[in-house]
């Protein structure tokens, strides 16, 4: 018998307007660092009131989802990889 699976880390953040969630967002990002992500509009009327705060909020959730990724991928690369990939942009 053996310990099998994977490691995953889950994001799961809101836009808030005062006490109000206005856009929810979540995200998994497996070992392999490939997320997969949604944003959900939780009341239209709220995000369409205050669309730039809102819009603010999912970059900035992007920008913390695309550290993660960048970081996990980093993490599974060999350093024979990586200088691979530093040549190909050269």
């Amino acid at each position: 018998m053996a310990l099998k699976g994977t490691k995953n880390i889950a994001l799961s953040y809101q836009s808030m307007i005062g006490d109000q969630v206005a856009v929810y967002m979540s995200a998994q990002i497996p070992e392999s660092g490939r997320s997969n992500s949604s944003k959900t509009i939780q009341d239209l009327d709220l995000y369409e009131a205050n669309k730039a705060e809102c819009r603010e909020d999912m970059a900035a959730f992007d920008e913390m989802l695309f550290e993660l990724e960048d970081q996990q991928t980093a993490i599974e690369e060999t350093p024979e990889e990586s200088e691979e990939n530093q040549e190909e942009m050269n």
